[in-house]
């Protein structure tokens, strides 16, 4: 299977879930190849503060903040096995534009963001993540500093869209590499339960809801199966959960199975459409007890 990732861009502010970050995008860049390179965002309005306190006479306080991150990253690095290869890009802008502009120069695959273990993944900031998952080109890794060695337990979150299509492709990329078991879910809302008569119907019958049930377990096989039939390492499930709550479904599978990854895409179908835009990104992102892998749509499916 050939690799999704060739150039991947790793945010660097020096906390703990940013190590971990790092140690994740240097075991990707492993099996995939992929250069590595960190970008650390000095805020600009944390420059104009310093600045306003100054004296003419001391104008190379943007070169200061500059050489101080670089020594710091060296430092950083060096407790991280791999990392004193990986060459770190300072500027001065919003972080959020920043990270972006990075990303985008240097092409990336993949931008890997760091998550805090018992707060909303963020980098410095709650909104930053959100505003990288909702703007960047490229899928965006937030990684949970809980969790520092290879994912096991891989779920890929499908509504029948192009885009969550392409997640699974992403899905099981990472899962064959990793030899991990992958979970292809497909998160759904009993029609049954939103039709109510007074007397017996059709649509309550047991054997019915399971016929139900059956097909769309098998849509979601055939659906998925060309992206995943060529996997020998990754051990793979099909899974239905009827859960009204799209967004809480996915936090709650994720609880019950063990996920370490949680891979969905940015655009899709009516139960996925927006969950990572917005206040409703924030909010996932927080619930979920696992990183988040989310993709964007394809290149031939912009709109999706």
């Amino acid at each position: 299977m050939t690799s999704p990732y060739r150039s991947i861009v790793v945010g660097v502010d020096f906390a703990p879930s940013c190590a971990a970050a790092v140690r994740q995008a240097l075991r990707f860049a492993l099996w995939s190849g992929a250069r590595v390179e960190g970008v650390h965002v000095v805020d600009t309005v944390v420059v104009a503060e310093i600045e306003q306190n100054l004296s003419p006479l001391q104008t190379s306080i943007r070169e200061g903040l500059v050489h101080d991150a670089r020594a710091a990253w060296a430092e950083f690095a060096a407790g991280i096995e791999g990392a004193a290869g990986v060459e770190l890009t300072v500027v001065i802008n919003n972080r959020v534009r920043g990270i972006l502009a990075r990303a985008e120069a240097a092409r990336a695959d993949l931008l890997v963001l760091g998550a805090f273990a018992h707060k909303a993944p963020d980098l410095g900031l709650g909104t930053v993540a959100t505003a990288c998952v909702r703007r960047c080109a490229a899928p965006v890794l937030l990684v949970r500093d809980t969790h520092t060695g290879p994912y096991r337990t891989v779920v890929a979150c499908v509504d029948f869209s192009d885009t969550s299509l392409n997640a699974v492709r992403h899905a099981a990329a990472v899962a064959e590499q990793e030899q991990a078991e992958l979970h292809l879910l497909h998160v759904f809302d009993a029609p049954w339960k939103h039709v109510h008569y007074r007397g017996p119907s059709q649509i309550a019958d047991a054997g019915m809801q399971q016929h139900y049930r059956d097909g769309l377990l098998a849509r979601l096989r055939s659906f998925c199966g060309q992206e995943v039939q060529h996997l020998s390492k990754a051990r793979v499930r099909f899974e239905i959960f009827d859960h009204t709550g799209h967004r809480s479904a996915l936090a709650e599978y994720a609880r019950h199975s063990g996920a370490d990854l949680l891979v969905l895409g940015t655009r899709g179908r009516s139960n996925l459409r927006d969950v990572l835009l917005g206040s409703t990104a924030e909010k996932l992102l927080r619930e979920a007890p696992c990183s988040v892998l989310a993709v964007k749509p394809s290149a031939d499916n912009p709109g999706d």
